[in-house]
């Protein structure tokens, strides 16, 4: 399904499609590595948004970084529509991020760009990405 709404939402040559398509499938078969936060509308299969995030050893933060350098949004979705995707994304990526010991997230420039600026929690870093501090979730033994 993603695979299909990403080739209508930016259709490409097909070499360059199957190549897209290896990279979405592995993205998605090694949750270890990653994941991919999805933004739908009412019924589950209507995509508005789409968030991949890979997860990066970084020396800067002494552990693994959960980064965003893509995101994709539906044509003809609003900007209000589009920020609150994106706010939503990055809540849930900040809350699986806390689950699985990730202490750090960071989004590229051009993520935000056109979308009224950073999600709230996101602050400026030396990288020139953008940061926020991520801090884990209680364990709970039981």
């Amino acid at each position: 399904m993603l695979d299909a709404w990403l080739a209508a939402v930016r259709p490409l040559p097909v070499p360059a499609a199957r190549a897209r398509r290896l990279m979405l499938d592995e993205l998605l078969a090694q949750s270890g590595r990653g994941i991919c936060l999805i933004a739908h509308g009412p019924a589950p299969d209507d995509v508005l948004a789409c968030l991949p995030v890979a997860l990066v050893p970084s020396l800067g933060f002494a552990g693994l970084a959960a980064c965003a350098m893509e995101w994709w949004v539906r044509p003809g979705l609003s900007p209000a529509a589009g920020r609150d995707c994106l706010e939503r994304c990055c809540d849930t990526l900040a809350d699986w991020g806390r689950a699985h010991g990730i202490r750090h997230a960071l989004l590229a420039p051009g993520v935000v760009t056109g979308h009224g600026g950073p999600p709230p929690g996101f602050g400026p870093h030396g990288s020139g990405m953008w940061h926020r501090s991520l801090v884990p979730a209680a364990k709970v033994l039981g």
